[in-house]
């Protein structure tokens, strides 16, 4: 959950989230990050920046790699760079650049998805990142997306009313009405949403 965005600002956490199978989580703050374990609760890791904040940490499961975005009141990284962590050198390892602030990443052994307002982007996790696709979406500045580890689905919202399962491998998108709505019937997309690179 990014606390920025949510305006707590009590303390110098700015975010807290679980890995994949919710065996650590992570918490950004105002001059550094910490990864946990849950069971028992106990400090793994801390890397203290003298520059600036940590206001997103997405894990991959238990392995050394990080996604990171700058936050708080003087960013670490720019906000519109996602930065890739080795926690075993202690060094980043990839930048990503988008062309606006990124909301959220979520990392796969093979991929990495980057959020942003209205645009989804999923790149190879690899050296040399390849985007492989990009999906668009209704306005999301809070970056909510779901990931299913498995198939690399994600949930998003295409267009106001609607609840799309995204198929990050094949670009196929199954749309349904929200339960807001009065539509009864689901729209499939048999094409990707945007062919945009």
């Amino acid at each position: 959950m990014n606390l920025e965005q949510v305006g707590y600002s009590k303390s110098n956490l700015l975010f807290l989230g679980f890995n994949q199978d919710q065996g650590c989580f992570a918490c950004g703050l105002d001059s550094s990050f910490r990864v946990y374990n849950t069971d028992p609760l106990r400090l793994k890791e801390e890397r203290e920046f003298k520059d600036g904040g940590i206001g997103y940490v997405e894990m991959l499961f238990r392995c050394n790699y990080l996604a990171l975005l700058g936050g708080g009141k003087c960013p670490q990284f720019p906000k519109h760079r996602v930065i890739v962590w080795d926690d075993l050198k202690k060094k980043v390892v990839m930048e990503l650049d988008a062309e606006s602030d990124v909301r959220a990443v979520k990392l796969r052994r093979d991929r990495i998805v980057v959020v942003l307002d209205t645009l989804i982007k999923v790149y190879t996790f690899t050296y040399t990142p390849q985007r492989l696709h990009v999906f668009e979406t209704y306005e999301n500045p809070k970056g909510n997306v779901c990931r299913e580890e498995s198939c690399l689905t994600l949930i998003t919202v295409p267009l106001c009313g609607q609840v799309c399962a995204l198929s990050a491998r094949t670009a196929r998108a199954p749309c349904w009405p929200s339960l807001t709505t009065n539509s009864a019937k689901s729209k499939w997309l048999t094409s990707p949403m945007s062919t945009r690179k």
